[in-house]
């Protein structure tokens, strides 16, 4: 035997305890021999000095059930992408615009939403999420907030390492002067879902109890305590709060305090402050300065890297001149309320938005139901529906601007669980395109 075929047989030998040595280790094995451009497939980093063997673990980025708001197509995707499906470049848009898209990156770490005006490349910064999300709402655009004009969004989709790519929507119209047609979404099936003035509000991540995006304050945490959303007011009225830090990392900086009439975007500054408060005066609102009428109040309360909290209290009714209803009294906030629609009330005229208050808390609750209407027509449109018992408290908000001038009535329905069932109705609500009110401005303007 030569030294040839002895040197072949010994490279064969030890060729033959590779590859058992592979097939022994079947997950060691897909590892050394996976295509590295594999889509939906990630591997978490060795640190830079381990101490101790990594443990290689993969995992797949899985998409998440949306809201009503926007129906995706029910197919697993895994594809590693960043882009803008909905609107699209040109469009126009107004009121609560939904921002349809995936936003994906290998060893994802979170995505940035940030908006300019068009060609001005000046980015301002939108929102934040660390949740993946896949043919879904990436971000509800408030467009009250803007002027009319167009407009270019940018979705950056970062990694850990910091890299990141960028999705663009370019000269989005902003139009809420003369609200364009609206294009629904088409569901799975094909069919468009009907037009509806339902403000819906996304969450990072579904809860069995969702997380109102409005609320006045975080128990025994910061908000506004007093007075409570329906309140009346009159003269010199205290606004009790907690404005503070929530963590060491990100020190508090500053609150500030904002008023609008109920329902507009038009935020007048009211006070700011560099002191921290603990359930005690935050500001004394004097109201003899406002007409009669909604206001709705909202405290932002700043950090130290800029990002901020928001806490409102809506629909308090000024009424210096005038004797109004309330919808919370305060003498009887913690008595039980019969079912019912609250708020608005019969006759009203509104506009913009509008929070629908009332009662659904009955024995054998199995569910309630509200619906809209042309007046006197009966023709009922299904908007919401819920089986959390309500007292005294939201229903659901709607944006009536998103209906043509005309009166409109509204429908809550309480379903028992033996299937009878109680109607509510509040007839007559008539939507009123907005008007300017004036507001209080800050010192020297």
């Amino acid at each position: 035997m030569n030294k040839q075929t002895t040197r072949t047989r010994s490279l064969l030998l030890l060729l033959g305890v590779v590859v058992m040595a592979l097939l022994s280790l079947p997950d060691l094995a897909r590892r050394v021999f996976a295509d590295a451009s594999t889509q939906g497939l990630a591997f978490q980093s060795a640190p830079e000095t381990p101490t101790v063997t990594p443990t290689w673990t993969p995992f797949f980025f899985t998409p998440f059930p949306q809201a009503p708001l926007f129906t995706p197509t029910p197919t697993l995707d895994l594809r590693v992408v960043n882009e803008i499906v909905h609107p699209q470049d040109g469009d126009a848009t107004f009121g609560f615009a939904p921002l349809v898209g995936t936003a994906v990156i290998r060893d994802f770490d979170r995505y940035d939403v940030h908006i300019a005006v068009t060609g001005s490349e000046n980015w301002a910064w939108l929102t934040s999420n660390r949740e993946v999300v896949r043919n879904g709402v990436l971000y509800v655009l408030n467009t009250y907030e803007f002027e009319d004009g167009f407009y270019d969004l940018r979705v950056r989709a970062i990694d850990r390492r910091g890299n990141f790519t960028e999705a663009f929507l370019r000269k989005l119209e902003i139009r809420n002067a003369a609200p364009p047609t609206i294009t629904p979404f088409p569901t799975s099936d094909g069919t468009n879902q009907p037009l509806s003035p339902l403000i819906v509000f996304e969450t990072p991540s579904p809860t069995v109890t969702p997380t109102p995006r409005f609320r006045s304050f975080i128990p025994n945490g910061q908000g506004i305590f007093e007075p409570q959303s329906g309140d009346i007011i009159r003269a010199q009225t205290a606004i009790i709060g907690t404005v503070n830090g929530k963590t060491a990392l990100n020190p508090f900086e500053r609150y500030e305090l904002f008023i609008t009439p109920s329902g507009l975007d038009q935020w007048g500054w009211l006070y700011g402050s560099t002191e921290q408060v603990w359930q005690s005066e935050i500001y004394t609102l004097d109201t003899t300065a406002l007409e009669d009428g909604f206001y709705d109040l909202r405290l932002r309360i700043v950090y130290r890297d800029s990002n901020y909290d928001e806490y409102y209290v809506t629909r308090l009714r000024v009424a210096n001149h005038s004797s109004a209803p309330a919808i919370h009294p305060t003498a009887t906030r913690s008595a039980a309320k019969s079912p019912g629609l609250y708020f608005p009330f019969d006759n009203i005229r509104v506009t913009g938005v509008v929070d629908f208050v009332g009662t659904t808390a009955v024995p054998n609750l199995l569910r309630w139901e509200l619906y809209w209407a042309p007046s006197g027509s009966d023709q009922w449109t299904f908007l919401f529906s819920d089986a959390k018992p309500v007292v005294n408290s939201y229903l659901a908000r709607l944006d009536l601007g998103l209906l043509a001038e005309d009166s409109y009535d509204f429908r809550l329905r309480i379903v028992r669980q033996d299937y009878t069932y109680s109607d509510y109705y509040v007839r007559d609500v008539v939507a009123v395109p907005p008007t300017a009110t004036p507001i209080p401005q800050p010192p020297g303007r």
